[in-house]
C-alpha cells in the first residue's frame, strides 16, 4: 500500500518557500564556490550534460513557483496547469532518470562518469546537489503537492522531444569537436550507439508513465486519508 501525505494549501506554500530558499542558496553556493572542470572549458560548455540541463530546469521551476508561493497562496488555474504539467513531463521524471544514471554508471566503472580526478575540485554538497537532493526533492513534491495529472497522450509528445533535443545537442557538439560528454559514448559502435540513444528516450518516455501513474495513486490516497 502507498500512503501519502495529506496535502493543503498551507503544506504546499511551505513546501514551494522552502525550495525557493534552497534554490537561492544554490544560486549563492555556485557563485561563491564556482566549478568549472577542464571538460567545461571545451565545445558546449556545461551545457552538453544532461546533469546541467536538470539544474536549471529545476532551479527555474523552483524560482518561479517559489516567488509565486510569496505573492499568492492561490495559483491561477493557467499557472497550476502548467506546473502540474511541467513536474509530471520533466522535474519527476529527469530528476529520476539523472539520479538512476549517474550513480548506476558511477558504482559500474565510476571513470565513465564521474572520474577520481574530479574529487579534488567537487565538493560533496555540490555532487549530492546535483545528483541526489534532485530525485529527494521531487519525491517530496510528489507526496506534499496536489498535481493534477495530464494524460499520457497529452504529455508524450514533450516527453519525446526533451530527450531527443538533448541527445542531438550531445552529437552535434561530438561532430563539432570531437568530445562526447559523457566517455561511455566513445567505446560504443555504431549500432551500439544508436540502440543506447533509443533505449534512453525509451527510457524517459517509461519514467512519465510512471510518475504519471504515481501521481494519480497519490492522489487517490489523498482523497481517502485525512489528518485531523
Amino acid at each position: 500500500m502507498i500512503v501519502a501525505i495529506c496535502s493543503s494549501s498551507s503544506v504546499e506554500v511551505l513546501f514551494y518557500r522552502c525550495m525557493l530558499a534552497y534554490h537561492l542558496f544554490v544560486c549563492w553556493y555556485r557563485v561563491e564556490y564556482p566549478v568549472y572542470t577542464p571538460a567545461d572549458k571545451t565545445y558546449g560548455g556545461k551545457w552538453k550534460y544532461l546533469t546541467h540541463w536538470n539544474a536549471m530546469l529545476q532551479l527555474f521551476y523552483y524560482l518561479l513557483f517559489g516567488t509565486l508561493s510569496i505573492l499568492t497562496s492561490s495559483l491561477p488555474t493557467s499557472l497550476r496547469k502548467l506546473r502540474d504539467y511541467l513536474y509530471h513531463v520533466l522535474i519527476l521524471p529527469l530528476s529520476v532518470f539523472v539520479a538512476a544514471m549517474f550513480w548506476g554508471l558511477y558504482h559500474w566503472d565510476r571513470e565513465m562518469v564521474f572520474p577520481a580526478w574530479l574529487d579534488e575540485m567537487i565538493t560533496p554538497f555540490f555532487n549530492h546537489q546535483k545528483h541526489t537532493a534532485i530525485i529527494i526533492w521531487s519525491i517530496a513534491e510528489l507526496l506534499l503537492v496536489h498535481h493534477v495529472v495530464p494524460s499520457f497522450t497529452h504529455g508524450l509528445l514533450l516527453a519525446v522531444l526533451f530527450p531527443s533535443c538533448y541527445l542531438m545537442t550531445v552529437l552535434y557538439v561530438n561532430y563539432q569537436s570531437g568530445v562526447w560528454a559523457y566517455p561511455i559514448l566513445g567505446v560504443l559502435d555504431s549500432t551500439g550507439l544508436g540502440l543506447f540513444l533509443a533505449a534512453c528516450i525509451m527510457g524517459y518516455v517509461a519514467l512519465f508513465w510512471v510518475s504519471a501513474t504515481l501521481g494519480r495513486t497519490t492522489g487517490r490516497a489523498r482523497q481517502t486519508v485525512k489528518i485531523d
